[in-house]
């Protein structure tokens, strides 16, 4: 698919998500289908990613996407507290490594949001579907980050 097919694709996902209230993928890829583009989930999900979209709880169990600025209201710290508060289920550590568990498939975002911060003593993330791994400089460290974390979940 070429970057032209590619750019009216996410302007209508654009359009499409703007317009509703919607949170459910497989919802977006059938009205995606009925506005001519008919794609995958996955491209989907990268489409939504790439354009700054992020997943957020408007009731229990209900969510719709927001850009991520809308979502975040300020800064790095404060987007990751809406990410925390909305997908973060425990927070654990041990040594060096801090595992953080999400609700499916918001790993990445939290990830992303943790590498942007960039504290010194945060040497890397790595992120799976519904886990974040953070690899700290020390142990001390890891600690008073996880203290942290803690505060915004």
């Amino acid at each position: 698919m070429d970057n032209y097919t590619k750019h009216q694709r996410q302007a209508a996902l654009r359009g499409l998500v703007g317009r509703s209230e919607a949170g459910d993928q497989g919802l977006i890829l059938q009205e995606m289908a009925k506005r001519g583009f008919p794609t995958t989930q996955a491209t989907i999900s990268r489409d939504l990613h790439e354009m700054g979209f992020v997943k957020v709880r408007v009731a229990p169990g209900a969510y719709r996407y927001e850009l991520f600025d809308q979502a975040g209201r300020g800064g790095v710290w404060e987007r990751l507290k809406v990410l925390f508060e909305n997908f973060v289920l425990d927070i654990r550590g041990t040594g060096q490594m801090l595992l953080i568990k999400t609700s499916p498939g918001n790993a990445n975002g939290v990830a992303s949001l943790i590498d942007a911060l960039q504290k010194k003593a945060i040497l890397g993330t790595i992120a799976g579907d519904d886990t974040v791994l953070v690899v700290t400089t020390d142990a001390r460290k890891r600690k008073a980050i996880e203290r942290e974390f803690k505060e915004l979940a």
